[in-house]
């Protein structure tokens, strides 16, 4: 098998090396059994208890998130959101989800940080989890790692739209399409944006290391 997998990733055309090794290392990440795990839940509606498995990735879930979902949940319709992957969709579709995400973003208690690790074990081939600093703070920001990334909530529908348009162009441009490939062998399980979340989390936090 191929060593040594580049990926180009970012506004700032980041070129990540041994995204291999990087998706290897992953498995050592409580992320990792996130994406394996399987929810009971209901997958077109919101309950109190799809915010457990939101602690798996660092999540700030609290009082105020569950109460919102108890709610708000019967209000927020996902049957509407493509049931495609995301490097499959189009700009329309893209905006639908977009809006999704923006309208939980903006119950109190949530952001779009804890809104899309919410909706992604929803739809796990859609919908990326946009970390407010590994996203809008560095993938986002051509000026990282330069200077460290922000930490700004995220809850307008505008900005996670962009997200999803750079996404989806670092999910099929063509400079990565045999990476992604080689990449998909190693973990034939993950969806193809659950990879690029987990590379793209682990070159981040290695160039922005958690201070303990």
């Amino acid at each position: 098998m191929q060593t040594n997998v580049q990926l180009r990733l970012g506004v700032n055309n980041h070129i990540v090396e041994n995204a291999d090794v990087l998706v290897a290392q992953f498995r050592s990440d409580s992320g990792y059994a996130y994406y394996r795990y399987t929810p009971l839940t209901p997958p077109d509606r919101l309950v109190v208890e799809d915010l457990a498995v939101t602690l798996l990735v660092n999540s700030w879930a609290g009082w105020q998130a569950a109460l919102s979902l108890i709610e708000n949940s019967y209000s927020i319709d996902l049957s509407e959101l493509p049931q495609k992957p995301l490097e499959q969709t189009d700009l329309q579709e893209r905006e639908k989800v977009a809006e999704v995400i923006s309208v939980l973003a903006n119950l109190k208690g949530f952001a779009v940080s804890l809104a899309t690790k919410l909706l992604h074990k929803k739809r796990p081939s859609l919908i990326p989890i946009l970390d407010n600093q590994a996203i809008f703070g560095a993938y986002l920001n051509p000026d990282w790692p330069a200077s460290r990334s922000p930490q700004d909530s995220v809850k307008s529908s505008e900005r996670v739209l962009k997200a999803l348009n750079q996404i989806t162009f670092d999910l099929i441009r063509p400079e990565n399409i045999c990476a992604w490939e080689q990449l998909q062998k190693i973990e034939p399980e993950l969806t193809r944006i659950e990879i690029f979340d987990s590379i793209w989390w682990m070159y981040f936090r290695k160039l922005e290391p958690v201070k303990r």
